[in-house]
Order: structure tokens, then sequence, then C-alpha cells
């Protein structure tokens, strides 16, 4: 039974310490990505506070945004998210946080079907095509940029820059650790089905979806 146990406990630290390991090979990759003037910069969405406004993880991305087109390092802004339920829309307060910081409308791209990273990367590639782009400047945390990059890359863009807020929250450590099985399943689906589609799960949107259920007659 000693013995059992021993590999179990030996097995478990070993898990735990390759999983850290990658989850600090994730950061180091993402914070590694160049930092370059681009034709345009994408910004990725994230939770918003109950009034409909960036919360500080996405605040802390669009200020980035902010210092990137205060500097002309920035020419247009792709800001991509999802809809979390009614008034929440990511993209859109996105977008009215960069008017409010000086940046003009015209120079801001909404893309509100950005609802997870390979659905961002493959609009907003898209959109290069679409009007002759090529360098685009992924914003985010740090720990999420190795993802984003491979995302744009497997898009088929390839020459991508990058930028993050500098700062460290608690929650990054469980961000950090999550990226391992987020960056192994794309790195996975995407090599064993370039074109496979963008998976999302929407906690709000689901439970909005379940209430509507019970409200409706005969259930």
């Amino acid at each position: 039974m000693r013995f059992l146990f021993r590999c179990a406990r030996l097995t478990v630290l070993t898990v735990a310490g390759l999983w850290a390991v990658a989850a600090v090979f994730i950061c180091v990759v993402g914070a590694s990505i160049p930092y370059d003037r681009t034709d345009m910069a994408v910004v990725f969405g994230n939770a918003l506070e109950a009034d409909g406004t960036p919360g500080r993880v996405l605040t802390s991305r669009l200020d980035v945004a902010l210092n990137c087109y205060r500097s002309d390092q920035c020419a247009t802004f792709f800001v991509s998210g999802g809809i979390d339920g009614p008034g929440l829309d990511e993209a859109a307060a996105m977008r009215d946080y960069l008017i409010a910081g000086g940046v003009p409308a015209d120079r801001i791209v909404v893309d509100n079907k950005g609802d997870n990273t390979l659905a961002t990367a493959r609009n907003a590639v898209a959109y290069m095509r679409d009007h002759g782009t090529s360098r685009v400047m992924l914003i985010s945390q740090y720990y999420h940029l190795a993802r984003a990059k491979l995302a744009f890359e497997r898009a088929g863009a390839s020459d991508i820059y990058a930028a993050f807020p500098h700062s460290f929250q608690l929650r990054d450590v469980y961000s950090s650790w999550r990226e391992v099985p987020a960056y192994a399943v794309y790195g996975i689906r995407l090599a064993l089905d370039p074109n496979s589609k963008p998976v999302s799960f929407r906690p709000l949107l689901y439970l909005q979806s379940l209430l509507s259920r019970s409200d409706e007659p005969g259930t």
C-alpha cells in the first residue's frame, strides 16, 4: 500500500512539475514576442462589468492599445470580443473606451463575433487580407499571447508582433496554468484540421438560455 501511495505521489508531483514548467514556458514565449510598428492592432476581449464597461483585465489591454496609438505604433485597431448578454457587448465597450481615449472612430474595426481566440484570429486575418495589410500586433495578457500567436499563424498571418500590460495579478497564476491544456488543444486540433471550427462556451449566455427554457410553457 505504501508503495502504491509513493508511486501516486510521485506521479502527481511529476505531472504538477511538468505542468508548471510548461506554463512558465508559455508565458516566456508570449512575453518574448517582439514589439514594433504595425498596420493593425488586435485587442482581445475579456469580461465586462455589470454596467457594460470594461473590467479590470480588459481595461489594462485597452490602456496598452492607447499607448500604442499615442506613440504612433498602431495605425488602426481591431477590437474583438463576444456578447455576454443584454448590454454586454465586449467589442462595443472596447470601441467606446478607445474613442474616449482619443482614438478616432474610423480607426476602429468592431468584431462582436470574436468570442474565442481562434475566431478572433480568423476574423482579423480575413479583414487584413481584404484591406491589403500584413503587420499585426496582438494585445492581450502575456500568458495568452503564445496561443494567440499560434491561432494567427494558423489563420495565415506571418508578420506578428505583440504588446501586453506589464502588471501581475494573483489570478494570473491560474490563467497561466489554464493556458497549458488550452495551448495543447489548439495545437493538436489545428494540426489535425487547419479548418476546424472555433469552439466557444459563454457561461452567462448558457445560463440565460436555461432560464429562458424554464419559463417556456410545458417546461
